[in-house]
């Protein structure tokens, strides 16, 4: 699978699609880099049920065979199962993002009877007041029971955690609570910067580099998980001078991915700002620019050489510095070095010799709203 992977990319044929159907959520997290209010939203409006099942016929007929449906709360959008059955009358494997908080037992059945490749329910927290705090609803144990139903109808979602400053000291409980449901726990501490209309600001909702390792450390003591014993890195990589012919994004994004958003912006993915928009334009001119866009996005010039680039955040543009594309951020640095040092990473003997690329750590997409 890798290697026909390679060879998509290689070709650029567009096969792993991800769908924000909305900006809309019935939570209102603090960190959440796309959720809208109406208010928010103004005179812009989500694409039609009739435009989202449009662009899945045309997404099939040029290579579509993975689908991400994501928000917001991807189930707010009036037209969700008809886009969503749309989607796996193709033969597509799909996956749904979402909190699980406005889940009826209709919507579980019909999960049920027409089952997704994944459902990814992203977990805020062990309490009611760890979701108050982050979410602005006391929503924990609804959306545990709905976990609890999708089980029993003989779904087994994956649980994804994002930990930010107001729900990081929960982390160990959220270990427990899924080990005791028996699912796995994905969790990010790499957070995507908000889109401007948000009004959210990126530095408001980072943990620091301590506290990340402290309490990454706790939620593994707590479920017996053994740190590694690294050498201690006492310095962040030094910054270096700028290149002209740094190496460029080397990833799937505008190769063999892209994001519609739910305005109609055509992306290379949801990491990456756009105006290119599908009201404007063909699919053949939005995948053309999309590529093309990517070509210019460099990789940090200290990730190039740094032996810890396999175990760091893997999307480089999310190590970029926001000011200074061309640099590392140095938060993500410190984390990395922070977490180095707790023994919650460390290099597998492949990475030792080798030169790091962008492929070398994928890491499972985890819900940040």
């Amino acid at each position: 699978m890798t290697e026909l992977r390679f060879q998509w990319k290689k070709q650029r044929v567009p096969y792993d699609i991800f769908y924000e159907l909305t900006p809309r959520c019935t939570f209102d997290c603090k960190m959440c880099y796309v959720h809208l209010t109406r208010e928010q939203m103004g005179e812009r409006k989500e694409l039609s049920t009739e435009e989202w099942l449009r662009i899945v016929d045309r997404s099939v007929k040029e290579g579509m065979l993975y689908c991400v449906l994501t928000g917001g709360e991807c189930m707010l959008h009036e037209g969700f199962w008809q886009i969503y059955e749309r989607i796996l009358s193709y033969g597509v494997v799909l996956a749904v993002n979402t909190n699980a908080y406005a889940l009826t037992d209709e919507d579980i059945a019909r999960f049920a009877a027409n089952p997704p490749g994944g459902i990814r329910i992203t977990l805020y927290g062990a309490s009611e007041e760890a979701y108050e705090r982050l979410t602005g609803r006391r929503a924990f144990g609804r959306v545990v029971e709905n976990i609890k139903k999708l089980k029993a109808a003989g779904l087994i979602p994956k649980l994804a955690a994002t930990l930010t400053p107001w729900n990081m000291s929960d982390f160990p409980a959220m270990m427990v609570l899924a080990r005791e449901l028996g699912l796995r726990l994905g969790y990010t501490f790499h957070l995507t910067a908000a889109n401007k209309d948000t009004g959210r600001q990126f530095e408001d909702y980072r943990g620091t580099p301590e506290e990340i390792a402290r309490w990454e450390l706790a939620g593994w003591k707590a479920v017996g998980r053994v740190p590694f014993q690294n050498e201690p890195i006492t310095e962040l990589p030094a910054r270096m001078p700028d290149d002209p012919n740094s190496v460029r994004l080397t990833c799937e994004a505008g190769r063999g991915s892209y994001t519609v958003h739910w305005d109609g912006r055509f992306s290379p993915c949801l990491n990456i700002p756009t105006e290119l928009r599908l009201q404007d334009m063909s699919y053949e001119e939005a995948w053309e620019a999309a590529g093309k866009m990517v070509e210019r996005l460099p990789i940090p010039v200290e990730c190039q050489s740094c032996r810890l680039r396999p175990v760091c955040a893997n999307c480089a543009l999310t190590r970029q510095d926001q000011n200074d594309p061309q640099h590392c951020d140095p938060y993500r640095c410190a984390v990395t070095v922070a977490r180095w040092n707790a023994g919650l990473i460390t290099l597998h003997p492949k990475h030792v010799n080798d030169a790091p690329t962008e492929e070398d750590d994928p890491e499972e997409m985890v819900h940040q709203g």
